[in-house]
C-alpha cells in the first residue's frame, strides 16, 4: 500500500484542552509516518503557546468529562500540552501564530514559547501549504 506523504497543516483554533491535545496526537503520529507537519495556532488556541502559563481550558463538552481527564493527567496518562512541544518540534513540526490574534490577546513574540518559529497572518499560512492536506481543530 501506497503511503501518502504530503505534508500536513493544522489550524489549532479551539482553546479546549481535549482539541489540543488530540490534535498533538495527531501531529506525533503523522511525524512518526514520515510527513511533514505545520502548526498555525489562532485565537484561543495560542495560549498554550506562552511560556510559563500552563492552560487547561474545557468547552463545554470537554467539562463534561473533565474528571475523567483530571485523572488522566494526575497518573500520568495525559501530559499538560507544554510538555508535547519539544518531542513535536524535535520531530521536525513547524509551530506558527497568528499574528492578528497575538495582538487582540495582547501576547507578544517574548512570550511565547522557544519551539513558536515565526508569526504571520492566516492568509501567509496557507499560501505556504501548497498542496498539504488540511486540518482545523
Amino acid at each position: 500500500m501506497e503511503t501518502d506523504k504530503r505534508g500536513l497543516s493544522i489550524i489549532f483554533h479551539s482553546g479546549s484542552y481535549d482539541r489540543i491535545y488530540h490534535g498533538f496526537s495527531i501531529v506525533l503520529v503523522t511525524l512518526a509516518l514520515g510527513r511533514e507537519v505545520r502548526c498555525f495556532f489562532t485565537y484561543w488556541a495560542l495560549p498554550y503557546l506562552v511560556k510559563g502559563k500552563p492552560a487547561f481550558q474545557l468547552n463545554e463538552e470537554g467539562r463534561i468529562h473533565q474528571q475523567i481527564l483530571e485523572e488522566h493527567m494526575r497518573k500520568g496518562h495525559m501530559q499538560e500540552i507544554s510538555e508535547l512541544l519539544t518531542p513535536a518540534k524535535a520531530m521536525g513540526a513547524k509551530f506558527f501564530v497568528c499574528t492578528n490574534s497575538m495582538g487582540l490577546l495582547n501576547i507578544s513574540r517574548e512570550e511565547l514559547a522557544k519551539e513558536v518559529d515565526k508569526s504571520m497572518g492566516l492568509t501567509t499560512f496557507l499560501a505556504e501549504t501548497g498542496q498539504e492536506q488540511i486540518l482545523f481543530i
